[in-house]
């Protein structure tokens, strides 16, 4: 036998053994990258998960502790390069574990806030759709998906799709869009007038919509009297200036008097418990 093809047979006679080998080796790397994770020793364990894996690409149930251990790395606001990569990280490897096990509905959370938090608005969104393929009765995608178009800044579309919505959680993606218009007008100074009327305008039409769907909602009546004495600075007739702060102040009194009476109401069901409970 030729001796090329005499070494090639040895090689491939050595595979399964060498094969067998690397899986025992792979299982001591994530069995050390644990005991790491299990006094938090982070780096240690991340790197001991990622040899394991390098040494067995089957074992993809580790994926799964690449991702957590990244996790406990990432700092959400750090803007640094090591922490963007530990972000990236986490969720490459939540991404690679869920292909395989898609029931584990803990990752799918940590993954879809990871997203966010580190500002992979895109990211989210697109697996917020893919959710809503699998589980179109789901009432919760849409909601999500306007927080974390409110999030991104992404006003116009969070309203469009707010509007489109259906079910209980409508209102509160109104609501939600009005807050964070008011935020924006009195706290972006980049905002030129012109702008921030518009911002303005859109916020108190979403908050406007909430409490047409739900009249007794505290928050958006708050924010509905907000919104319009930012209307009111904006306003350069005097007479009209002072209807906006008027109606400004009748919305706050109105807050207030839901607040009482929820208050009202709260104290009579404790009331009413104590009594059932002596």
């Amino acid at each position: 036998m030729h001796r090329s093809a005499v070494v090639l047979m040895m090689v491939l006679l050595a595979l399964p053994t060498l094969t067998g080998c690397n899986k025992v080796k792979a299982r001591a790397d994530l069995k050390q990258g644990n005991e790491y994770y299990a006094k938090e020793q982070y780096r240690a364990a991340l790197k001991q998960f990622q040899q394991g894996l390098e040494r067995d690409p089957g074992a993809t149930f580790a994926w799964r502790s690449v991702g957590l251990t990244a996790l406990a790395l990432y700092r959400p606001g750090d803007a640094g390069a090591e922490n963007a990569q530990f972000a990236n990280t986490a969720t490459s490897a939540f991404e690679k574990y869920l292909a395989d096990y898609p029931e584990d509905d803990k990752i799918r959370e940590y993954l879809l806030t990871t997203y966010v938090n580190a500002k992979q608005y895109d990211k989210a969104l697109v697996y917020l759709d893919q959710q809503a393929r699998a589980n179109p009765a789901d009432p919760q995608v849409q909601s999500y998906k306007v927080k974390i178009l409110i999030q991104a800044g992404r006003l116009d579309e969070a309203m469009r799709l707010a509007q489109r919505q259906t079910g209980p959680g409508k209102a509160d993606s109104l609501a939600a869009i009005g807050m964070e218009s008011w935020n924006k007008a009195y706290n972006d100074p980049a905002l030129n007038a012109e702008a921030r009327g518009q911002v303005v305008e859109n916020g108190l039409t979403a908050i406007k919509s909430a409490l047409d769907a739900k009249p007794e909602f505290f928050e958006a009546m708050v924010y509905y009297g907000l919104l319009l004495r930012e209307k009111a600075k904006l306003e350069t007739d005097a007479i009209k200036r002072q209807e906006y702060i008027d109606t400004a102040i009748e919305w706050q009194k109105k807050a207030q008097e839901l607040r009482k009476k929820d208050m009202a109401r709260q104290a009579e069901e404790a009331k009413q418990k104590a009594k059932t409970e002596s």
